[in-house]
């Protein structure tokens, strides 16, 4: 075979893997959407098999790894942000696109507090009794 020839089939195969790895993430292509996209928005209450990536997240954004419940969003099933239920500092992925999906976790941290709150009587709360019987309380 030609040497100008070979030197050009490997120059093309070299850019077409160039492509391929440009259009995978992780192993895993990406979707043709764009990543912020709502529609590949997961929130919900971590679960045990979360921890990692949490601690993950915390070490990527330099904060302290949340204690208690937390609310987790996951965008193409990659956990991206992490919200304490209990209103601590916010986790996020610092290399992507993630002010938003954060104040979506706030927001359903807050709604999740309040209604929390709500559901408890008004003697369940001792700030709320007169000042003498709160000290009875």
């Amino acid at each position: 075979m030609n040497p100008f020839l070979s030197k050009e089939l490997a120059g093309e195969h070299v850019r077409d893997l160039r492509e391929e790895a440009a259009r995978t993430v992780g192993g895993r292509r990406k979707q043709e959407s764009d990543s912020s996209d709502s529609s590949c928005l997961t929130v919900r209450r971590f679960a045990h098999s979360d921890i990692g990536a949490i601690r993950l997240l915390a070490e990527l954004d330099g904060k302290p790894t949340p204690i208690g419940a937390v609310l987790v969003a996951e965008v193409a099933e990659e956990l991206v942000a992490a919200v304490p239920l209990d209103g601590g500092e916010a986790l996020a992925d610092p290399f992507k696109p993630t002010a938003d999906i954060v104040a979506l976790l706030r927001l359903r941290a807050r709604q999740l507090r309040e209604s929390s709150g709500a559901r408890r009587s008004p003697l369940s709360l001792p700030s709320r009794l007169p000042a003498p019987l709160r000290r009875l309380a």
